[in-house]
């Protein structure tokens, strides 16, 4: 089965690549690491460059020529890091770019992670001349600035609630009153004659933490309406919007979240890639599942899939599921399980473009 978090392993491996120069860059803002192999010779050097485009421009150029005068190309490799997409676009068309996936690489043993960048340059080096390098994905400029738009409500979001849970815990410590139904507009009122009582220093502590909840809340209104702009113009999001628990601006940013369907071959991939499938550890004959989520899952992804379980869990096409195994297994187990069942739904309406059918 394809690996769940890397939708392409590269494919050196089928190609001639004896006469290649293969360049491996651990890009740093102000100083980087390259790695370079003669495939033809098998000599490898290592040298630093101070970053720049300029810099970035000799460096390559110098390679490409040393490779076109043995009838190969020149392979260019980074981490899939701040920078990329700057640097793919110094490189031109006739340079092989690769975006490797480094959480995805085997780690040596533990008595041998040591971490420099020569070593990082390394370990990437041996994995593409094994032909085993995974390949992260590179989303295009609009898919870019779609997850940027996607983040910062996450980003506002979860400062939101950070703060709230602040205001919460200080009105806990300090006095008896009763936390619920804070947030709506009556609760704001109560809260504001509750700090009235304070103390002169935490009125003012409460006073600027709700002045910044405001600030949140307005950020987040501003923002949240040009994510429905991105609603309007995208046709996916739409279909996915007709999922119950899942609204417009949850669909734009599982569409962001997620980006092309074709890199994930079947559904297993895709609820991986969410951190929805437990991890498996197998001795000899035995084997555990371990906890679900883990290095390299997208947190935010599941995070929509169980929040949209909450309703969900109620429609005829999942309810069934829903009810067995929370029977035997519980509430909790019964929500990953539907939101496995949501994506695998989801998988489908991407894939194959159909609409989504609540009927069991």
């Amino acid at each position: 089965m394809t690996d769940p978090r890397t939708a392409n392993v590269n494919q050196q491996a089928k190609i001639d690549n004896s006469k290649d120069i293969v360049l491996v860059a651990d890009y740093h803002a102000k100083r980087i690491e390259f790695r370079e192999r003669n495939m033809a010779t098998g000599k490898e050097r290592t040298f630093k460059h101070d970053s720049s485009a300029q810099m970035f421009k000799d460096v390559v150029n110098e390679a490409a020529r040393l490779a076109r005068q043995q009838d190969g190309r020149l392979v260019f490799i980074m981490e899939s890091t701040t920078g990329w997409p700057r640097v793919k676009s110094l490189l031109g068309k006739e340079i092989q770019f690769v975006l490797a996936n480094v959480l995805q690489i085997p780690l040596p043993p533990r008595a041998y992670r040591r971490k420099t960048d020569k070593l990082d340059t390394a370990r990437v080096m041996r994995e593409y001349v094994h032909g085993e390098l995974p390949e992260a994905y590179q989303p295009d400029e609009q898919m870019r600035t779609d997850r940027r738009l996607v983040g910062l409500r996450e980003d506002l979001v979860r400062r939101q609630t950070s703060v709230r849970n602040q205001i919460k815990a200080h009105i806990s410590h300090e006095t008896w009153a009763d936390t619920d139904n804070l947030w709506s507009g009556r609760g704001i009122k109560k809260l504001k004659a509750l700090v009235s009582t304070m103390s002169e220093d935490d009125q003012f502590v409460m006073e600027m933490k709700i002045g910044l909840l405001e600030v949140l809340g307005k950020n987040l209104a501003v923002t949240e309406a040009r994510l429905m702009k991105m609603y309007e113009r995208n046709p996916t999001a739409q279909a996915i919007d007709a999922i119950p628990g899942i609204g417009p601006v949850s669909a734009v940013s599982i569409v962001a979240r997620i980006g092309s369907i074709d890199r994930f071959k079947e559904p297993e991939s895709l609820i991986s890639y969410a951190g929805l499938a437990p991890g498996v550890r197998s001795s000899d004959s035995t084997s555990k599942n371990l906890s679900i989520g883990g290095g390299g899952t997208d947190k935010h992804l599941r995070h929509y899939m169980i929040e949209a379980t909450v309703w969900a869990r109620k429609t005829p096409r999942y309810a069934e599921a829903y009810q067995r195994v929370e029977k035997k297994r519980g509430r909790k187990i019964g929500r990953i399980v539907v939101a496995r069942m949501i994506l695998r739904s989801i998988h489908k309406m991407m894939t194959d473009d159909v609409e989504f059918n609540p009927a069991a």
